[in-house]
């Protein structure tokens, strides 16, 4: 779980701190990595060594987006929801997040690298494959 304080002026010109939670579980990070076809770490290298801005924002975009959700009061649960998401955003605390990540290196590695941490080290890495004929049933 990354967990970063951010601080902004709302819509309505209050100054605002506020602290964002943002974390992946495995079965999240899994579609991930089967959406784009490879593990995360060979497809940030890609982005960065490829340098295709489109590419590395979208792909920037979907981390904060996807992994952004509330931490319930007891840490038993972490809520994400549409509308929790549709909130966070539309405002100015994803504004400077997104910013944040963009323009610091250190900032975004420990972003990238606490995310998906839920205090295991992943023992395998999950290939997830499709199996077709007559053996998949």
């Amino acid at each position: 779980m990354f967990k970063h304080t951010v601080e902004y002026n709302d819509f309505n010109g209050t100054e605002r701190k506020e602290d964002l939670y943002f974390h992946l579980s495995l079965p999240e990070l899994v579609r991930i990595e089967a959406e784009i076809g490879k593990g995360l770490e060979e497809h940030i290298k890609e982005l960065t060594a490829n340098q295709k801005m489109k590419d590395l924002l979208d792909f920037l975009e979907k981390m904060i987006l996807s992994s952004y959700g509330q931490k319930t009061s007891d840490g038993k649960s972490f809520i994400k929801n549409k509308g929790l998401r549709d909130e966070f955003e539309y405002s100015q605390a994803y504004a400077e997040v997104f910013e944040q990540l963009l323009s610091d290196a250190e900032l975004a590695r420990k972003f990238g690298e606490s995310v998906a941490d839920n205090g295991k080290a992943r023992k395998n890495t999950v290939a997830p494959q499709v199996i077709s004929g007559p053996s998949a049933q």
